[in-house]
């Protein structure tokens, strides 16, 4: 499922708070996980169902309740979006990436030095 391209920003929050949860969660759950968000619960219901719907969730049935739990891997999620991003800004280039980075102050000294010994650089 090419789930980067369909998941929105409001669901994302949600996958982040399934992907923490060693076990599913029930909408009312997820809602009090979303301490910075003023949503209703059928803002969250909804939003849940879409992402059921889109493939990157589910949910088992208990009695009334349903409770939810990713199908999207996070890490598979993080690959997509990353690769799409470099596709769509980068024409797929990891060097123009951290050079704009890099040109725009967001790389800090730590930053460049984790890159250094992640590549084995001197």
């Amino acid at each position: 499922m090419p789930a980067n391209k369909s998941i929105t920003e409001s669901e994302l929050e949600l996958m982040k708070i399934l992907w923490k949860s060693d076990k599913p969660l029930s909408a009312q759950k997820i809602m009090e996980r979303l301490s910075d968000k003023n949503w209703k619960i059928t803002t969250v219901s909804t939003l849940l169902m879409r992402m059921c719907e889109k493939g990157a969730a589910a949910f088992k049935k208990n009695g009334r309740s349903h409770y939810y739990y990713p199908i999207l891997n996070e890490n598979d999620y993080k690959v997509s979006t990353t690769k799409s991003l470099l596709d769509r800004v980068f024409s797929g280039s990891v060097k123009n990436l951290v050079a704009a980075l890099y040109d725009n102050k967001e790389l800090s000294e730590k930053d460049i030095n984790e890159l250094k010994n992640m590549f084995r650089l001197d």
